[in-house]
């Protein structure tokens, strides 16, 4: 489960670093205003209870818990490579979200900013160029024909179009012309958010609001939204088609709300839910009507 709260490292971990290791967060302080977020910032208020102390010992601590997660990896390699595996295996290091870490005021996910959407993807093994950075977008939903094409199966679907790309291609200079998906209806969602990126621009959709959208190669740290520029209204209708080839953002979200309605009424109500302890619904249960995206199931 780790990295993840509550933010606290093993104490050999943890004393690796200092407040000058991790620094202080970007642009604490300067929200964007934006009426999905401003709901979200009320809902998710972590940055109200630290002071200045408190960031960086969590900030410490997520730092200490990625070199926890780095050592058991290479207890893991280790392993493999005691049992003379190395030179025949595939590895794949990834991991579902990111962190907002204090950036934008933000902690923990929910957002579509690169701190919670972009996550480490590594691979490694036969076949693949060692200390190769690739920069086409790559997905989780790579994975998929990854493993596949690595134990050399072939699945029988009726020729079915898949969205993913086979990631040993990507490591060796495949540049696909594809548009990458994210999706979030969990915790603190007022409304679906739906992200693409397409070469250097990421835009987001959310339903029923106006869109968001960043420059990536000028705006690495999406600090200057052009959601509403005018100058950059066909960019955004450009992006808007392509998700709309991908999905139908307003049928899908229809189709999540209505669907957590279900299982809220099968829980015995709202007012039933709130008065449970954490022992009797400790977890987010899966759904399986969200099209194009994986289901969080780490947290409510």
């Amino acid at each position: 489960m780790s990295p993840h709260y509550p933010l606290q490292a093993p104490p050999a971990f943890y004393d690796l670093y200092t407040p000058t290791d991790v620094g202080v967060p970007r642009s604490p302080h300067e929200r964007p205003r934006h009426p999905v977020l401003e709901k979200l910032y009320a809902f998710f208020d972590y940055d109200r209870h630290f002071d200045d102390a408190g960031v960086l010992r969590a900030r410490i601590g997520y730092y200490g818990l990625c070199s926890f997660m780095d050592y058991q990896v290479g207890n893991i390699l280790g392993t493999l490579g005691d049992c003379g595996l190395t030179d025949s295996t595939r590895i794949v290091y990834t991991s579902d979200h990111g962190e907002m870490l204090g950036n934008h005021g933000m902690w923990t996910k929910m957002l579509m900013y690169e701190e919670s959407a972009g996550i480490p993807l590594i691979i490694s093994g036969p076949g693949i160029p060692m200390g190769n950075a690739v920069s086409t977008p790559a997905s989780l939903v790579d994975c998929h024909p990854t493993i596949l094409e690595c134990v050399g199966a072939h699945t029988d679907d009726g020729g079915a179009p898949r969205p993913g790309y086979s990631l040993v291609d990507l490591a060796n200079g495949a540049e696909p012309e594809r548009t990458v998906l994210s999706e979030y209806h969990d915790g603190g969602a007022s409304t679906g958010y739906f992200m693409i990126r397409r070469d250097e621009w990421k835009y987001i959709h959310y339903a029923g609001a106006d869109a968001q959208l960043f420059n990536l190669r000028d705006d690495p740290f999406e600090e200057n939204d052009l959601g509403r520029d005018a100058g950059h209204r066909g960019v955004r209708s450009d992006c808007e088609a392509a998700l709309r080839a991908i999905l139908d953002p307003d049928a899908v979200n229809r189709r999540a709300f209505a669907d957590q309605a279900r299982r809220i009424e099968a829980l015995g109500g709202r007012d039933t839910i709130l008065r449970m302890t954490e022992q009797e619904f400790g977890f987010t249960p899966l759904t399986d009507v969200m099209t194009g995206s994986k289901s969080d199931a780490d947290g409510l």
